[in-house]
């Protein structure tokens, strides 16, 4: 069955870093398969760390450079157009190390994804 989600339907979660939208999820009745999300990064700013015990996490840097804290160790610098895959259950967490607003796309392979630490 084919679903379509219009932008102006979508919830827009404000956080003190920046913002939210689950676009595609199985709590929004839009797949029973995966989660997609966009996360917005305020400069400077960083979502706190967190994992995901039932989900494998992907994210694409649509605008503005990411120092994103690796489950193993260490971090990584994301441009534009760059990505980044995660195994469940690694703590990680993005942060925006430019001036402007930051964009990803996240898609869990899940349509109920769990986050623990956010």
């Amino acid at each position: 069955m084919t679903k379509v989600v219009r932008n102006s339907d979508i919830e827009v979660i404000n956080t003190e870093w920046g913002s939210l939208q689950w676009l595609v999820s199985g709590a929004a009745g839009s797949s029973q398969n995966m989660t997609l999300g966009k996360v917005t990064f305020k400069p400077g700013q960083a979502n706190p760390m967190h994992l995901h015990p039932n989900s494998d996490e992907i994210l694409f840097v649509a605008h503005g450079e990411i120092e994103h804290t690796l489950p193993e160790g260490g971090t990584v610098r994301l441009s534009p157009g760059d990505v980044i895959v995660m195994e469940q259950g690694g703590m990680h967490q993005a942060r925006n190390v430019g001036d402007t607003e930051a964009v990803v796309i996240v898609a869990f392979n899940t349509p109920d994804r769990e986050t623990v630490g956010e």
